[in-house]
């Protein structure tokens, strides 16, 4: 039974310091816009704000955008704009655009002509998980943060010191118990020689 439950918590310590990891990548890896960025691929959990500004999307949903610099008139396009000092996501049709060698200006109709240059452009393509966005949210916030991502690996981090004191008690143990074991003959022996000693005075 032991070993079973040594199999499982093996099994689960892996899970939580793998979800862990990658809960904190994601929480860190913000960009300059404050968006969860990996490579190509920026993240964002949909409120009941963004449903208004992101197209296709509800309250609760994970959005995935993928960058994309493939864009022409027509194309529905993800970007960053500017909002109480901070930035939202928005999804408007380009309607024009400009470009030379080093950047590109897209003007989009958002309740009238909008410029955007190319550094605000996250892309065109997008996937978008029901649910999970309301899941990693929770997990971003900071209670979520300290009793689901903190709270499961400082009881691993515990657990593991726990078993390293078991192990040096179990070792010390075994030590003593060869020690005993060797000098138990030796006192034998001893007391053989004593016996013999007397006789010869005798």
């Amino acid at each position: 039974m032991k070993k079973v439950f040594h199999w499982v918590w093996s099994i689960l310590e892996v899970i939580i310091i793998v979800y862990v990891i990658i809960m904190t990548a994601y929480i860190l890896n913000k960009n300059k816009y404050g968006y969860t960025q990996f490579g190509n691929y920026t993240f964002h959990n949909i409120s009941l704000f963004d449903e208004k500004n992101v197209q296709n999307t509800k309250n609760g949903d994970l959005l995935v955008v993928k960058n994309s610099n493939d864009i022409k008139e027509g194309d529905v396009i993800y970007y960053y704009a500017p909002y109480n000092e901070s930035y939202i996501l928005r999804t408007d049709a380009v309607v024009a655009m400009e470009s030379d060698d080093y950047s590109s200006l897209y003007t989009v109709d958002h309740g009238g002509a909008v410029t955007i240059s190319s550094n605000r452009v996250i892309g065109k393509y997008a996937t978008t998980y029901h649910k999970i966005g309301a899941v990693v949210g929770v997990l971003e916030s900071r209670i979520g943060f300290l009793f689901l991502v903190l709270l499961p690996i400082m009881i691993v981090f515990i657990y593991q010191v726990y078993e390293f004191v078991i192990i040096l008690r179990y070792e010390t143990v075994e030590d003593e118990a060869e020690e005993i074991k060797e000098e138990k003959p030796k006192k034998k022996k001893e007391t053989v020689k004593s016996s013999d000693e007397d006789v010869e005075i005798l």
